[in-house]
């Protein structure tokens, strides 16, 4: 795991550094200089022109130490400040010294637009804004960045993009689209968050100090899944009874699916509930599985299912309930039954979601260790936030959602959170090409096979929520790799789990 900071953690492990590990601020400050130039003097000769653009604050120091490094090293750096360099202060001021008279000041939108129209070619080191950023870019800066961004140049950001919010990834107005991103010490939210993510362009943490005896919270990025080898000693029992309930008349592929992908997932032993009159369709398609035939009406779960759905669940040791299951009567009784029976772990996706939406205060009532798998969409339905609410700030409201309702909630998409209220992961793995229909069954399929346990243990929810993400997008980035993402589909990513889950064991 990575760790991710929001911008006042960041500030307050800046100040631990500084007076309880006994840090200079300007040591700090030239460390971070130091990423900088390491990651521009391995990348680009020293024929190569750098021009680094600073603003006021911090993050123009850290912008003027690595001219000063840079220049010592042999290229040759020109070097911009947006405003005067007699108002600087403090370690920027110290830095900005070394340089004097030549300091380039850019007072007005003519000299932005003297100095920076000629930019093709070059490196440009962006430190005009840092993580501190905490209003919208307008007027001169505006006119800067925007120079910048049309200028052609390879931009490096020092510490994040200027104009991206740290926090929520939003764009301020108006932001730098960096080509790559040096940042210091911790990953930031606005790193891996859209817009943001999208501004940042290759990432690298470089470390600046020493952070021991900081409590740097419980949010990370996910950047690898270690899978336990097995015992040669075990059998099927051994890891776990997964229920699958799933499927309705025209929507039987979505179960397939998440059957096939809980037994990829390592489940020992899977069992479809399914409406009866698609028992014969999944028993041929699934050969490794069981199938149950619970009541059905019209192709979908009757309201008679409930008796079926308890003698299938005895024994059963993890629960998936959705793909494929409409939100027929029949279907929303049964689920609003899965939700508060059986404390076992449990995954609930899709029309399971849409259920439960219609009558969140089930979760009240809720038995078990329960994951909830929306993408944005179903996400409104269940929270009540707008779609465009949830985009500004997703993390914040799939904490304060998770949290305030004792679940595990995975919010899908290009990054996605994976937050239990108090623990947050982000999982960046993955690829458009798994923007399609059936990806989110393979998910949730996998999410179950991790959780099924057995005697061999299996994974917590939010452990098998985050492992499930993670495994899946890097499934998708196979297929994609071999077949590419225009033309790979739901089912190439479940069969490219095996090849992922493999590497993960050894």
């Amino acid at each position: 795991m990575i760790f991710v900071l929001r911008k006042n953690d960041m500030q307050a492990l800046d100040r631990h550094m500084i007076e309880e590990r006994k840090i200079p601020s300007l040591v700090l400050m030239e460390n971070a200089a130091f990423g900088m130039t390491m990651a521009i003097s391995q990348r680009f000769d020293k024929t190569t022109k750098i021009v680094v653009i600073c603003g006021a604050g911090n993050n123009g120091g850290d912008g003027f130490a690595a001219a000063r490094q840079l220049e010592a090293k042999g290229y040759e750096v020109k070097v911009c400040l947006v405003g005067k360099a007699d108002a600087l202060k403090g370690d920027a001021a110290v830095n900005a010294a070394f340089f004097g008279s030549r300091i380039i000041e850019i007072e007005n939108e003519d000299t932005a637009q003297e100095q920076l129209s000629a930019l093709s070619g070059c490196v440009v080191i962006d430190a005009v804004f840092g993580v501190g950023l905490s209003r919208d870019v307008t007027g001169l800066y505006a006119a800067v960045i925007k120079l910048m961004n049309e200028s052609g140049a390879y931009i490096v950001a020092c510490d994040i993009a200027s104009g991206i919010d740290a926090d929520t990834g939003a764009v301020r107005g108006i932001s730098v689209r960096a080509d790559e991103t040096v940042t210091f010490q911790c990953v930031k939210p606005g790193h891996l968050l859209f817009p943001g993510r999208d501004h940042t362009g290759t990432l690298t943490v470089k470390e600046i100090g020493v952070s021991d005896g900081f409590i740097q919270g419980q949010m990370g990025l996910a950047d690898k899944v270690m899978l336990q080898r097995r015992n040669a000693d075990t059998h099927k029992s051994s890891f776990g009874k997964l229920a699958c309930i799933a499927g309705s008349q025209g929507l039987s592929g979505a179960g397939i699916m998440c059957v096939s992908a809980a037994l990829r997932a390592g489940a020992g032993l899977v069992t479809a509930g399914v409406p009866a009159c698609l028992q014969s369709v999944f028993s041929g398609r699934l050969p490794e599985s069981m199938t149950f035939a619970l009541d059905d009406f019209s192709g979908s779960l009757s309201e008679n299912c409930i008796g079926g759905l308890q003698k299938l669940m005895t024994g059963k040791t993890a629960l998936v309930a959705g793909p494929g299951l409409s939100v027929s009567d029949g279907a929303a009784s049964a689920v609003r039954h899965l939700v508060t029976h059986d404390d076992i772990r449990k995954v609930f996706d899709a029309d399971a979601l849409n259920i439960i939406a219609q009558d969140i205060g089930v979760l009240a009532q809720k038995k078990g260790d329960i994951v909830l798998t929306p993408h944005p969409v179903e996400f409104s339905r269940l929270s009540g936030k707008s779609i465009e609410e949830i985009k500004r700030s997703p993390l914040e409201h799939a904490c304060v959602f998770a949290k305030q309702y004792g679940v595990t909630l995975l919010l899908k998409g290009a990054t996605t959170i994976v937050t239990d209220g108090e623990r947050t992961m982000f999982v960046t793995a993955g690829t458009p090409g798994m923007a399609r229909g059936g990806s989110g069954d393979v998910l949730t399929g996998v999410i179950g096979g991790l959780m099924c346990g057995g005697k061999e243990g299996g994974m917590a929810g939010f452990e098998a929520a985050v492992s499930g993400a993670y495994i899946c997008g890097k499934a998708g980035e196979a297929a994609a790799r071999d077949l590419g993402a225009l033309s790979m589909t739901a089912l190439d990513t479940l069969n490219y789990i095996a090849e992922v889950t493999k590497e993960m064991m050894e």
